[in-house]
Parts: C-alpha cells; structure tokens; sequence
C-alpha cells in the first residue's frame, strides 16, 4: 500500500472516531437526564405505551404510580437532611481536634465551599430556567435536576 493510501486511511478513521465520540457526547448534551420528579408521569407514560393499559388498567396502576412517586421524593429529602446533619457532626468533630489557627482556615475552607456550592446550584437553576423557556417554546427535552437540600447549612 502506498503512503498516500495508508495515510489517508488513518485520517479517515481519525475522522470516524471523532464523529462516533461527538454523536455520543452531543446526545449526552442535547438530551440530558430528566428531573427526579418526572418519574411518576414517565413511568405511566411507559406502561401506558408499553403495556397498552386499558382505563381501567390505568385507573388502577396511576395512584400506585404516584405513591410510590411520592415516597421516593420523601425518601430524597430525608436523605439530603440526614447528609446534612452527618456532614456537620463531621465538621464539629474535626473542628474540635484542630489548633485555633487550624480552625481559623478550616472555617474559611467550608465557607468557600459552600460558596462554590451556591455558585452552582444557582448556575443549575439558571441553566433550568433557560430549559423551561426553550420547552415553552416548543422543544420538550427535560434539564438535569439533583434534589435541592431542604435547609441551607
């Protein structure tokens, strides 16, 4: 095979592989993860599609759907309460084993933190904002969600 040939086969396929990565990455970016607490109505969706219910199927499997819905976002928020107060223990433990200049920074260290932690939880919120005027507008593809902490530390 010439030189030519061989190298033009490697770009070639250089070229393939970046089509195949960025197919896979811009699905990855147009169609993000739905909200948590879409999962009752998608679920309903699917069995409606899937299973072909009939009414009364469906009158019948809705209220078990969304009960089971609503325990999971229960179970989410007591879950973010219970890291919250796990997470402070944590630092009150750590806190009372340091020097008082130790301590100093390490108040500093989670100050930042939470900064940055705000910082992206607003920039979520923004990005969700923006996703749900482009829905309106006739797109209908869901923005990534993490369940919010009930009570700010």
């Amino acid at each position: 095979m010439s030189r030519v040939l061989k190298f033009l086969l490697i770009c070639g396929g250089i070229f393939i592989c970046g089509v195949v990565v960025g197919g896979f990455g811009a699905r990855r970016l147009w169609d993000p993860p739905r909200p948590p607490d879409s999962f009752g109505p998608r679920t309903m969706q699917k069995l409606t599609a899937e299973l072909s219910l009939t009414d009364e199927q469906h009158a019948v499997i809705d209220p078990i759907v969304k009960s089971a819905a609503d325990e999971l976002r229960r179970l989410r928020r007591e879950s973010w309460k219970e890291s919250g107060a796990l997470i402070e223990a944590m630092d009150a433990g750590v806190s009372a084993a340091l020097t008082p200049e130790q301590r100093i920074r390490f108040t500093e260290l989670k100050t930042a933190q939470r900064s940055r932690m705000q910082a992206a939880m607003e920039e979520r919120q923004r990005r969700r904002s923006e996703n749900d005027g482009a829905r309106r507008e006739g797109g209908d593809r869901s923005a990534p969600q993490a369940p919010p902490p009930e009570d700010s530390r």
